[in-house]
Formats: C-alpha cells, sequence, structure tokens
C-alpha cells in the first residue's frame, strides 16, 4: 500500500471514529469500515507512564510529554478513543483540571482531537498543521497594512452557556464577560467579534475603552495573563439578518466564522471567540513551518 492510500485510510478511520464517538468505545482496531472497540475503561497502554510528584517539572507536562511519546511513537493508531477522563485520573492518580492541562497540551500540538463531552480522539498524522501565530485584530490588519478601529456594541456579565462553562471550568454561579464589537478596516466594517473570558480573570474589566484598545493587550498588560496559543476553526455560514445589517451585505452573501479558543502559557483556557467576517474582503492566511521540536519536548519547568 503507497504512502497516499495509507494517509487515505487514516483519514477514513479518523472519520469513521468522530462519527461513533458518542458510542462507549476505544477505536484500537478499523478494518473495512468496522470498528472494533473495547470498554473505555482500559487504560493499560497508559501503564509504562511514570509521574515524579517531587520532580520540578509540572504532573500536567510530565503527562503531556509522555501520552506524546507515545502518540509520535505510534502506540495508538488513527481514530483510537482515549479511556475517560476518570479512567485516565485513576490510573494517574491526579486531577480531571491537571489531566485536561495535559491534554490541552497534545491538541494544540495537532496530536489529538480532545472534546469535553464526546471523548477525545487520536489524529492522523496527515491532518496536522501548525505554525500560526497568535495575533489580536489589531496586530493582523495593520500587518496587512489597513487601519483597524472597533466600535463596542455590547459589554455584559453574564452566566455563560454549558458550553463555555465546561471549556472555562467554570462553577454554576461563576460568570463571564460577554462582547460585541464591529470591527472595521479603513472604515468599512469587516467582522463582528463576540468574545467571552471568565470575570474570574479579569474582574472590572469594563473600566477599559475596549472600542480603542486590544482585547489582548489588556489581558497581558493589566492581568498578567501570559498568552500562549489558540486553536481556530474556520466555516462557511449564511449569516442572520443582524450580522448582515452590520456588515452591510446583502442577502444570500456568505461569511468567514473563525471560532478562537486562547489559552494561557499554564493551560489555561482565557478566551472563547467567534468572529463573523465578510467573505468578499477577507481571506485566511496560514502560515505553517516544518516542526523541527515539539514544545512537549525538553521542556524545563
Amino acid at each position: 500500500m503507497n504512502s497516499q492510500k495509507v494517509l487515505d485510510k487514516a483519514v477514513f478511520d479518523y472519520a469513521i471514529c468522530i462519527a461513533q464517538r458518542s458510542r462507549p468505545l476505544d477505536c484500537t482496531s478499523i478494518s473495512d469500515g468496522r470498528i472494533y472497540g473495547m470498554s473505555t475503561i482500559h487504560v493499560a497502554p497508559f501503564a509504562s507512564i511514570r509521574i515524579d510528584k517531587n520532580s520540578p517539572m509540572p504532573i500536567y507536562l510530565q503527562i503531556a510529554e509522555s501520552i506524546g511519546a507515545l502518540l509520535k511513537e505510534g502506540v495508538f493508531p488513527p481514530g483510537y478513543l482515549f479511556p475517560s477522563e476518570r479512567a485516565l485520573c485513576e490510573q494517574f492518580g491526579i486531577s480531571r483540571m491537571t489531566l485536561r492541562q495535559a491534554l490541552s497540551l497534545l491538541d494544540r500540538e495537532g496530536l489529538i482531537d480532545s472534546h469535553r463531552g464526546r471523548g477525545t480522539i487520536v489524529t492522523p498524522a496527515g491532518l496536522r498543521k501548525k505554525g500560526q501565530e497568535l495575533k489580536s485584530f489589531s496586530e493582523e490588519i495593520r500587518e496587512r497594512g489597513g487601519k483597524p478601529e472597533s466600535q463596542v456594541l455590547s459589554l455584559e456579565r453574564k452566566i455563560p452557556s454549558e458550553s463555555a462553562r465546561a471549556f472555562f471550568e467554570l462553577t454554576e454561579s461563576q460568570k463571564v464577560y460577554e462582547i460585541s464589537r464591529l470591527r472595521l478596516n479603513d472604515g468599512e466594517p469587516l467582522a463582528v467579534e463576540l468574545v467571552y473570558i471568565p470575570e474570574r480573570l479579569c474582574p472590572g474589566l469594563e473600566r477599559f475603552d475596549l472600542a480603542k484598545n486590544s482585547l489582548l493587550r489588556i489581558l497581558e498588560d493589566s492581568y498578567g495573563l501570559h498568552l500562549e496559543s489558540c486553536v481556530e476553526e474556520f466555516t462557511a455560514e449564511i449569516p442572520n439578518a443582524q450580522v448582515r445589517k452590520l456588515l452591510g451585505l446583502p442577502n444570500n452573501s456568505a461569511v468567514l466564522v473563525a471560532n478562537r479558543k486562547t489559552f494561557a502559557g499554564d493551560g489555561r483556557a482565557v478566551e472563547l471567540t467567534w468572529s463573523t467576517y465578510r467573505g468578499d474582503r477577507y481571506s485566511a492566511i496560514v502560515h505553517s513551518v516544518r516542526r523541527k521540536k515539539s514544545v512537549l519536548m525538553g521542556a524545563t519547568s
């Protein structure tokens, strides 16, 4: 079987596992479109991982490095469904927060596809793409030679949705800031942006002028949050009437929606953003680089 056929099969297997993710299976072997699974509590493949709680290296990083090494060695095939969080926490003797920090690093490395409530699946090597730089809207527009502007449409403290609460690991009583802004380039509407940030990370955020200041810069400079990485997903959609009006779009126009999840250096989820861009005035540019060394290898405390 040539390399292209191997890759195509890996992608097919991965798609099958994504479709089956709601089922209590581990996709340890896939053949002819059929999934041969085992109970999700099976953790034998992880038994070789040892944690040194006296090491200066954080436990979540030890776990991320160890699992990452197994993934790169091919111990887990593409489409393999990880055991449940509870099973892995019991195996390693750690909290769910620590495990999620480790899985978050692996997700950002492109080694796994992890979704709270749906499970964690090993991605085929051919689907891993990295190398983008984390930038604010203003930084990106200036780099493209434009003049960025913002209009704050709303700023509220509110109880988040269940999915946002799970992403930020909040209690039922903790709130988030919901910020809606119209983003302009050279005076022309370019995007409608909806941002969620946990209030506990940036209390008093409403005192800043978000029409004139970069939100990412405020988080870094005023709240000491080191924003290290993000995961972005782009989709083409048909906007609703409100978005069409804000962006000045005719009926049946398509928009590009970017869903961004931003993380701090310690693995904490900091920001959840949906940016809806005019499809006729914006293109997503992905700068990819050949991997030289994983951030999980040779890390120090």
